[in-house]
Order: C-alpha cells, then structure tokens, then sequence
C-alpha cells in the first residue's frame, strides 16, 4: 500500500498534525536550544573589572538596620495592677504578706513614637582587651505625650484588689514627654 493510499496520513497531512519522531525530534531540540543561545543579549555576560584602588574604597560590614516609619506605642494603655512586696511581712505585728504598687493605671496618648529613623544594631570584639559589645544606635525615640493616672495602694495581695485595700491616694501625670536617643553597649564583665 502507498503512502498516499494510507487513510490516516492524508487526515494528519490535512489537519496539520505531525508527529516528530527519533532522529527529527533530536534536529528540533538541537535547532532550539541554538536559537536560545544566540538571543540571549551578549551584554548578559558582560562583567566589569574594577581597580585595587576601586576595591579599597569599598568596605562591608555584618550587622542589622531596622528602619522605622510613622511607628507608635499607645493609644489607650492600661494595667490593672503594678505591686512591690513582702510575702512573709516582717515582725513585730506584721508578719503576713504585705504589697504597694498602683492600681486601675490608664494612659492615653503614645508610650512612644519613633516618625522615621533606622536603628542599626552591630557586634564587635575589641583586639587589644578581647572584650565583645553589642551596639545599638537608635534613631531619636519620643516618649509620651500621654497623660498618665492611677491609685496608690497598699494591700496583703500582690493584684491590689481584696476587699481591704487601702487607697493611699491618686496617682496623675498630664502631658508627660521625653525623648530617648544615642548609643546602647551591651557587654558582659569580670567578676
């Protein structure tokens, strides 16, 4: 039987279907990855050489960056209870528990408030004393403007909240502000 005579290959020859087989598929593939080759831009390889005088002036070091943007702390704070005591009391007369602290503390406006900076955090060991610190530079950090109050309490539990505590007066400060920047060094030291 003649090609021509084959049913099916008229049908494929008229649909535009041919399948690549053996030594054609190995043509295709080489044909392919030639013209990948040739289109990728020459300037893809390129590569620059610099001077030793280029390469001093370039210096890297390890260490963090964090940066800040618009980042704030508050809103409305508050806590419960902060307490200062004595489990065990002392003698004569007062030998049970005994705490003092604040109680129903609330503080409108921001704990902090950073508008923009980066604090940069880095780590070094100094050759002549072998001592090692970790630096922390901050950008200038704004604490407050809040408006702090609460009571001033004293009781026998730690959370300022039995029926019997004594309220020792009214904790309030209105408009508190200050700012934080510099240097931090964290390190430890002999004995």
């Amino acid at each position: 039987m003649a090609m021509a005579e084959m049913p099916g290959i008229n049908r494929r020859r008229r649909e535009g279907l041919y399948l690549l087989k053996g030594e054609h598929m190995k043509r295709f593939l080489t044909v392919a990855v030639i013209a990948l080759l040739v289109a990728m831009p020459a300037a893809s390889f390129a590569q620059t050489v610099i001077t030793d005088e280029e390469l001093n002036a370039i210096t890297a070091e390890e260490g963090v960056s964090i940066d800040f943007t618009n980042m704030r702390v508050g809103g409305t704070t508050t806590l419960t209870s902060l307490s200062w005591g004595d489990t065990s009391g002392f003698t004569p007369g007062y030998n049970t528990a005994g705490y003092f602290g604040f109680r129903n503390i609330a503080v409108t406006g921001y704990l902090a408030n950073i508008p923009s900076g980066t604090m940069n955090v880095d780590m070094g060991t100094n050759t002549g004393t072998s001592e090692t610190k970790i630096f922390f530079v901050f950008p200038t950090i704004t604490l407050g403007t809040a408006n702090i109050s609460g009571w001033l309490c004293g009781d026998r539990l730690a959370t300022l909240d039995s029926t019997g505590y004594s309220q020792g007066g009214i904790l309030g400060f209105t408009g508190f502000s200050t700012q934080v920047s510099g240097t931090m060094a964290v390190y430890a030291h002999g004995p």
